[in-house]
């Protein structure tokens, strides 16, 4: 029998925020980069489409959204009706980098985030699949508390619905953000697949020491969503039993809308600590993703106070290099986090269980080894970049060229 030729190399685009995104606080820039990393090393090609070059790199073909020249009708719609202008000339921008992209490196199909519903206005521009990926769709923020102006949310949700509804096969990280989305807005008869977010693996595991193990780290935005406050309400209490402890505080500061209107930001809350608490606190800001890896080596529990996450980049990251987690019970995080196993979860939106999880870890160098160790191994055999490019490429192949 003749053996049977590989499958020919796919010709891919990646829409990104940014790229290639060291320098960008941003979840999907992240997995598009390491989604890339993992693609090529299948042997596929990959063409980067990017919302915008955030710092040098050696990618060879990355297509840069155009900027567009503002007509005098623009400059009257941005001035006036800005939400629908910005829309509008996003999608305008995703479509000529993906024609320039089909048209220098025969890019056969594209994926690209769901946000703003973008995919919909671009899918009927171009000549390709436009496959759409639910990174973070709008309804997670009216879902979770976090969107401050209703009508506007809701002009979003719709925006985003049927821009899927347009879309030529759908990917999500999580198997829960999937069912939701489907739920909430009822996804069109299209192909469908749960793809985790690639995530590599460090070289070196963290070498946890009971020094390590008073070092806590939050990577994320102070928001509602992220559970910043929940953070630093949780630490009060940790450290009113472990006077050595420390935690870390990275992200930005985006703040959190009161009941008047206004935001409680990370300077408010942090006011509210003893001043001996509120020394322990180091605030960091937005860090580059190597930054954020370094900081990782310097502590040995990682918290995630998330009140919904679609994947939970931040837990698996932290997963990955062998780091304690505690993990809220949410999302794509309990899709990964194995209560007892690979993390400990907690409920949402309770400071008292997150302490006492942490203490827990504090007081146990052991379990703290056992769950980084299988958390580290969950990630390489599951989430390693060569593993998720390989699932991606088998899910699109069926759409190229159809």
């Amino acid at each position: 029998m003749t053996p049977q030729a590989p499958p020919r190399p796919l010709r891919i685009g990646l829409v990104t925020p940014a790229w290639p995104g060291t320098r960008t606080a941003n979840g999907i820039a992240t997995a598009v980069f390491h989604l890339a990393s993992g693609l090529e090393t299948c042997g596929h090609e990959v063409t980067i489409l990017a919302h915008t070059i955030d710092a040098p790199h050696d990618h060879a073909h990355v297509v840069a959204l155009p900027k567009l020249h503002l007509t005098i009708f623009d400059r009257v719609m941005r001035k006036f009706f800005f939400e629908f202008w910005f829309a509008r000339s996003m999608a305008i921008r995703h479509v000529l980098a993906i024609k320039r992209a089909h048209a220098l490196r025969g890019v056969e199909i594209v994926l690209m985030e769901e946000t703003q519903g973008w995919i919909g206005e671009t899918r009927k521009q171009v000549s390709i699949p436009v496959v759409a990926t639910l990174h973070g769709p709008w309804w997670l923020h009216r879902a979770t508390g976090s969107a401050v102006d209703a009508a506007a949310s809701a002009r979003r949700e719709a925006r985003e619905a049927w821009g899927l509804g347009l879309a030529d096969a759908i990917t999500a990280p999580s198997l829960d953000v999937l069912q939701q989305t489907e739920l909430i807005w009822s996804l069109p008869d299209c192909p469908k697949a749960v793809i985790a977010n690639p995530v590599p693996l460090p070289d070196v595991p963290l070498d946890l020491t009971p020094q390590l193990l008073d070092r806590v780290l939050f990577v994320g935005r102070f928001d509602h969503i992220k559970g910043g406050d929940v953070v630093i309400d949780a630490f009060a209490l940790i450290a009113a039993v472990n006077p050595h402890c420390e935690l870390s505080f990275v992200g930005p500061d985006i703040g959190i809308p009161r009941v008047d209107g206004s935001l409680e930001m990370l300077a408010d809350r942090l006011g509210r600590l003893a001043p001996d608490v509120r020394s322990r606190v180091h605030v960091h800001g937005k860090c580059s993703r190597n930054e954020v890896a370094a900081l990782r080596e310097k502590h040995g529990i990682s918290l995630v106070a998330s009140r919904y996450e679609t994947f939970g980049g931040t837990v698996v990251e932290a997963m990955a290099i062998g780091s304690a987690v505690v993990c809220t019970r949410i999302g794509g995080c309990q899709e990964n986090v194995a209560h007892e196993s690979t993390g400990l979860l907690v409920h949402p939106d309770n400071p008292t269980e997150l302490a006492a999880a942490c203490l827990r870890l504090m007081a146990n160098l052991d379990l703290c080894r056992t769950l980084g160790m299988a958390a580290r191994r969950h990630v390489a055999e599951n989430l390693a970049p060569e593993i998720i490019g390989d699932k991606m490429a088998a899910f699109l192949r069926p759409l190229c060229g159809s």
